[in-house]
This record gives C-alpha cells, sequence and structure tokens, in this order.
C-alpha cells in the first residue's frame, strides 16, 4: 500500500512518508485519487468496500487505512 501512494504521490513530502502520515492532508493524494485508493483497497482485500459507509478518517493514514479495511479480516 504504502508503494502505491507513493508512486501516485505528486507531493515533495514523500521523503518524511511513515505509517501515520496524513495521506490527503500532507498532499501525497488529491481527493481524487481516493477513488483509485479504495478501488486498489478492494483488489488486496478481495471484496468490495462499502463506499457508503467509509468514515473520512479511514483514509485518513496507511495506519487508518489498516485498521478499518484489514485488521478484521486478519483475525
Amino acid at each position: 500500500m504504502r508503494r502505491w501512494i507513493l508512486k501516485r504521490s505528486q507531493s515533495r513530502a514523500v521523503g518524511d512518508f511513515s505509517d501515520q502520515s496524513l495521506i490527503l492532508e500532507s498532499g501525497l493524494l488529491s481527493s481524487l485519487d481516493v477513488v483509485e485508493l479504495v478501488l486498489f483497497v478492494e483488489s488486496l482485500r478481495g471484496s468490495e468496500v462499502d463506499v457508503d459507509s467509509i468514515e473520512p478518517d479511514a483514509l485518513r493514514s496507511i495506519d487508518t487505512l489498516y485498521e478499518t479495511f484489514f485488521r478484521v479480516a486478519a483475525r
């Protein structure tokens, strides 16, 4: 997931990127990239994401993406 974000990032902040970095607020991705990010998450999960139930905080960082979309599946 980190590689996917960095590959699409147009930001100069990539050098400071960590799992806690704010993806949208720091400019790593734009709001237009969110649709592609959700599709990528679906491909990793192997199942669809209910986009109507996604809270904005779920897309804040790698950590929040993992907690929201993958942690339950890992249990």
